[in-house]
């Protein structure tokens, strides 16, 4: 909106809250914290990593956020309380179940403003074992985590971490192959 001088009416600007990405992020232990993106549009992510049910989503918005809540409208898990910090809502999913989509929806998710989100879902396919993100558990993954046993996890190879140990080794490969075939539509 402009006023008659041309001036541009930032209020309508702040007042427009938006959600900008959601990641899934979990801690390698002696390596760091690693992220997988959720796309908000088209075909979601695939978090391949195991982590026995318990998922932390962070959603990012282009203003500061203070409440709102999450709750899983798709799949199998539930999920917690959020924390807000700045332009970030945290929350964990836990009892989610591997090889599904699972979906969750923010909804009263309130800027410092006062601005309020539109009910807005995010989803995640779940794929233990799939770190190449094809959908399918497959030989090409065994492949790529045994190419990379014993070297250091990083931001380029945190994937074939399935076990997410810190260390991409045997277990890492053990894992993946016992998920082979596995897939989500």
């Amino acid at each position: 909106n402009t006023y008659g001088n041309g001036r541009l009416d930032v209020k309508a600007a702040v007042d427009q809250l938006a959600l900008l990405t959601a990641v899934s992020r979990k801690l390698h232990p002696g390596a760091g914290t690693f992220d997988i993106p959720l796309p908000l549009t088209g075909e979601p992510g695939v978090e391949c990593r195991s982590s026995g049910g318990t998922h932390t989503f962070v959603v990012t918005f282009n203003n500061p956020v203070v409440s709102g809540s999450s709750t899983v409208t798709a799949g199998t898990g539930s999920a917690g309380t959020p924390s807000f910090s700045g332009n970030t809502m945290t929350f964990d999913l836990t009892g989610v179940t591997d090889v599904q989509k699972i979906t969750v929806n923010l909804s009263g998710v309130t800027g410092t403003s006062g601005q309020t989100l539109p009910a807005t879902s995010v989803s995640m396919n779940v794929l233990v074992g799939d770190v190449n993100q094809s959908k399918v558990v497959s030989a090409s993954d065994v492949a790529q985590v045994k190419s990379l046993a014993g070297v250091p996890v990083d931001a380029t190879n945190f994937k074939a971490d399935v076990a997410v140990s810190g260390a991409i080794n045997a277990s890492d490969v053990g894992l993946v192959k016992s998920r082979s075939g596995f897939s989500v539509p």
